[in-house]
């Protein structure tokens, strides 16, 4: 990672991680880079997508002849006559007035003359459009049976249009009967969601069946240009969009067909695509709302697409934008959280945004399917990796945090520390405190008197037990200075009784050395230990102070400078505890008592100075 000028570490690597999210989505969005599992993820969100969607309203535009297996049952096994097939079509032109036929079937190979020449008969008098496949991978062993038809105009030309290789055609070449493919486009998982309108062989271009069965009716409400504003991606494949589910689609027996047993309003002037859901046939593919669909169904599915075509253009011109702007917005939003410490507000607006586009997929089709999964990108990202790298420095700035200040608080007060403020409490800033001074009385001599270990020993003694009466009223230790102590109650966590705390601190301080004294502690060598303690309260500048190479948590003002004054002056009055006026006012709970009125060392004004009366003995809070 390169180094960022004036970024910490943790904002260096929410800087990267901004940088490829915004690369990744340009790259995705764009179709440049479309690794398998985002198009894997893209494919999971089209199929639930598709079977939110589904319609139980059939398309009174659509309807299919199946030849099932009780037509097969009663016509016989196939292939059946061409005969047989030329009566299905005659049937329904004529009977029931269909607008067009589709025969998703292929005749490769020539049958008897008489059969196929009805078949040709009825193409050259109705819109009978017959199915031809092409072999779209590459390979020395594609197929090349029966003859390709329906080639469009020479010089039409459709972007990204697939290359063939080869082809299953049907027994006639004759350029006046409507031919178009039912190639179909399966995904990486067998799953087929896609077909493409127009697949180049040969220097010609071949329609579709769905496209050539509304443009063989009539040329002039299809025209060739329109080809080109079909929604074709990148790779010259559209979209399949199943509306329908095999119940909701009007679907009757070819057997009924034949016997004129069908109501005429199931079929008259509609567009009646011929396929079958006979198993035998093998004419099924996986599909995102079926995983054995008839593939008739996905022509029909085509085909309702292309009569709808134009009426939501605009809209899914718009909505082409939409899972940019959102990827967009989110990225944003994102990275200023994290870098805003809302972490857990970015988690659950990661969980809205989410769910919302989600209920978006369910609600519309006009998102373009292949940035479908862009949206989720994202959040995925900020989900799976920035959280996570989020909460690892966290903790790691939390235990360093601890580390740092478990020196100057109790652990209650540390805890609730990182739980209310984190690191925003020990920013410099002024507060109401009472400090308290403490130190050993005649520590020079007794440096003079004692070996250095036996001082070292009785020091530690005394200060582990002063230390403990700060921690005790939750006062935050400021420092050690030699044998002397400061403390300070009101910050970093507000206490509005700071100055009883403080006092509170200073009888459990000079009892606890009381009990010292009566211990016989061997440290002590039978010396009677004595300390001085100042308190005073006021406004002081609270926070971490010091240089840029180090800082300390600590407080500075003249309230401080009047508490070490104190506990100085202490020593001139020859009194164990002296108080400021300030702290005096405040003090609810200690019954204080005037002991002079003098000017300390350094200040003009003289001031009272107070004690504690003899006895007290208030319990620690």
């Amino acid at each position: 990672m390169v180094p960022v000028a004036g970024l910490g570490t943790l904002d260096q690597i929410r800087l990267t991680i901004f940088a490829l999210i915004s690369l990744l989505g340009c790259l995705l969005a764009t179709g440049a880079w479309s690794p398998e599992p985002y198009s894997r993820l893209g494919y999971a969100l089209d199929d639930w997508q598709q079977k939110q969607l589904i319609t139980a309203a059939p398309d009174s535009r659509i309807a299919l002849v199946d030849i099932d297996e009780r037509s097969l049952d009663a016509i016989g096994p196939w292939p059946w006559p061409r005969a047989v097939m030329a009566r299905l079509a005659q049937t329904l032109f004529t009977r029931y007035h269909a607008k067009a036929v589709g025969l998703d079937i292929m005749f490769p190979e020539a049958g008897p003359d008489d059969g196929d020449r009805a078949l040709l008969d009825i193409a050259h008098q109705y819109p009978l459009v017959f199915a031809q496949a092409f072999a779209l991978s590459e390979g020395a062993g594609a197929p090349h049976a029966g003859h390709v038809g329906g080639a469009l105009p020479t010089g039409t030309h459709v972007a990204h249009a697939p290359v063939a290789s080869g082809f299953v055609g049907n027994f006639f070449s004759d350029p006046q009967v409507c031919v178009g493919h039912v190639t179909p486009h399966a995904s990486v998982d067998g799953v087929v969601r896609s077909v493409a309108p127009v697949i180049q062989y040969s220097n010609a271009v071949y329609p579709m069946l769905a496209w050539q069965l509304i443009h063989c009716r009539n040329a002039s409400t299809l025209p060739l240009a329109s080809l080109a504003s079909l929604p074709i991606d990148s790779q010259g494949l559209m979209h399949v969009p199943f509306r329908h589910s095999l119940q909701s689609l009007d679907v009757v027996s070819a057997f009924d067909v034949l016997t004129q047993r069908v109501p005429s309003s199931l079929l008259a002037h509609r567009y009646v695509l011929v396929g079958s859901s006979a198993l035998g046939l093998t004419d099924h593919v996986a599909s995102p709302i079926e995983p054995w669909l008839p593939a008739v169904i996905v022509h029909a599915e085509l085909l309702g697409e292309l009569l709808d075509l134009g009426s939501h253009d605009d809209t899914q011109a718009q909505a082409a934008w939409l899972p940019i702007v959102w990827a967009a917005c989110s990225i944003v939003i994102f990275a200023v959280l994290f870098r805003q410490q809302r972490a857990t507000i970015a988690l659950v607006l990661i969980v809205v945004t989410t769910s919302l586009w989600l209920g978006l997929l369910a609600s519309t089709r006009s998102v373009p399917t292949q940035l479908a999964a862009l949206p989720l990108i994202p959040a995925a990202v900020f989900l799976l990796v920035q959280a996570p790298v989020e909460w690892i420095y966290s903790q790691a700035a939390m235990r360093s945090f601890e580390r740092r200040f478990s020196h100057y608080l109790p652990p209650t007060v540390l805890r609730e520390i990182i739980r209310e403020r984190g690191h925003a409490t020990f920013r410099p800033e002024r507060r109401q405190i009472s400090v308290l001074f403490v130190d050993i009385e005649g520590y020079t001599r007794l440096a003079e008197q004692m070996p250095p270990e036996h001082l070292l020993a009785m020091t530690e003694v005394v200060l582990t037990r002063l230390t403990g009466c700060v921690h005790d009223t939750e006062g935050t230790l400021d420092k050690y200075m030699g044998d002397a102590l400061m403390a300070f109650w009101g910050a970093p966590l507000a206490q509005p009784d700071h100055a009883d705390r403080a006092l509170d601190c200073a009888s459990a301080m000079l009892r606890e050395l009381a009990a010292l004294n009566h211990s016989g502690l061997p440290v002590f060598d039978g010396r009677t230990i004595r300390v001085r303690i100042g308190v005073n309260s006021g406004p002081a500048v609270v926070g971490e102070i010091g240089s840029s190479s180090r800082k300390s948590y600590t407080a500075i003002g003249d309230t401080v400078n009047v508490a070490s004054r104190l506990q100085e002056y202490a020593k001139t009055l020859e009194a164990t505890l002296l108080i400021g006026h300030e702290t005096a006012r405040q003090s609810e709970r200690h019954r204080l008592k005037t002991c002079s009125q003098v000017a300390l060392r350094g200040r003009d004004t003289a001031e009272w100075l107070y004690t504690m009366h003899e006895g007290d003995t208030h319990a620690i809070h």
